[in-house]
């Protein structure tokens, strides 16, 4: 059996909705997830066509035109600093996802699951509060239609500027008018915080010890949420009538250094950069220390539906806050 699953990503600019998709594959082939290794995901990138083939096998004279396509320009874009994606139009990826593990029976038998990423510029679904952004009405009118017609939702919101949230009126109105949308189709949605790693910018090499505390990621969660307006809203997508399960979670895609453990944040290159070897260009200056940190979970939240140590229910969330108090 083969699933086919749309999954839209939106948030505000820099944000890191490109970064988090960029760094999909190589999180996934290092195994830099939540999830039990032996789970054991595979994910590739397909074309197009082979997305909406009769057939899930893989094509074996796509195996190399792939590399040349869409998905490897935004990871090489990433590479070299990353670029705003622009307002012009809406972008799909697509993928195929294996389990090879162990997985819950009623799992493995949906599987493999064809999955198609829909990213767009943070200026059309959440735009700054009050500001003047020309967006044509067509690019509005399709985003607005994927969003309907997916069966996720990937959120992604920068952990570290959640007090400068210029965005957040127009997310909780998005929300709103999600939740009352009686034809989305929406399953699954996922709240995702990136740059996680710079919580830990002073922690040195002991900063990837205390990242991969599943509590220590609740703990942030619970104090980043404590003043968000919008969480609230969300209860009514996860309500017996709203039918879509609502899970936080946290990712980094600059992560942490091989080795070393400190932030991939290398404060020596102009920029925001991660680590890199001298006298290397591309992406290989870069891979010798780079393991990005949880940038799988939530497509893998949003395709499996299984939990993982890192993505978190209200239930979760809310236990945590009765424990404070």
């Amino acid at each position: 059996m083969t699933e086919r699953l749309s999954i839209c990503l939106i948030g505000p600019k820099k944000g890191g909705k490109s970064s988090l998709l960029a760094s999909l594959v190589d999180c996934v082939a290092q195994s830099a997830f939540g999830y039990s290794p032996r789970l054991r995901p595979a994910l590739q990138p397909i074309t197009e066509a082979e997305y909406f083939a009769e057939s899930a096998e893989p094509k074996k004279a796509n195996l190399l035109s792939v590399e040349q396509g869409d998905y490897e320009r935004l990871r090489r874009e990433f590479a070299e600093g990353g670029l705003a994606t622009d307002t012009l139009d809406t972008y799909e990826y697509r993928f195929r996802l294996t389990v090879n593990g162990e997985a819950p029976p009623a799992a493995v038998l949906r599987g493999p699951w064809l999955l198609e990423i829909i990213d767009s510029a943070g200026e059309i679904a959440v735009p700054p509060d009050g500001a003047e952004v020309a967006i044509l009405n067509d690019v509005k009118a399709k985003l607005a239609r994927q969003m309907l017609e997916a069966d996720a939702i990937v959120i992604v919101l920068p952990l570290v500027r959640l007090e400068d949230s210029g965005w957040s009126g127009n997310l909780a109105r998005l929300i709103d008018r999600l939740a009352l949308a009686p034809e989305k189709k929406l399953k699954r949605l996922v709240v995702v915080f990136s740059q996680y790693e710079r919580l830990f910018a002073r922690l040195g090499p002991s900063a990837f010890t205390y990242a991969c505390d599943p509590a220590v990621a609740l703990h942030a969660l619970r104090k980043s949420l404590r003043a968000a307006q919008w969480l609230d809203r969300l209860r009514a997508l996860e309500a017996p009538n709203g039918g879509a399960s609502v899970r936080f979670t946290v990712c980094s895609a600059y992560g942490f250094v091989k080795r070393f453990q400190n932030p991939n944040i290398d404060p020596h290159q102009p920029g925001e950069r991660r680590f890199r070897r001298a006298g290397l260009e591309g992406a290989r200056a870069y891979n010798e220390y780079w393991r990005p940190f949880l940038t799988a979970e939530p497509f893998l939240y949003a395709a499996l539906g299984l939990d993982s140590a890192f993505t978190f229910s209200y239930a979760q969330l809310d236990a945590r806050i009765e424990e404070s108090a």
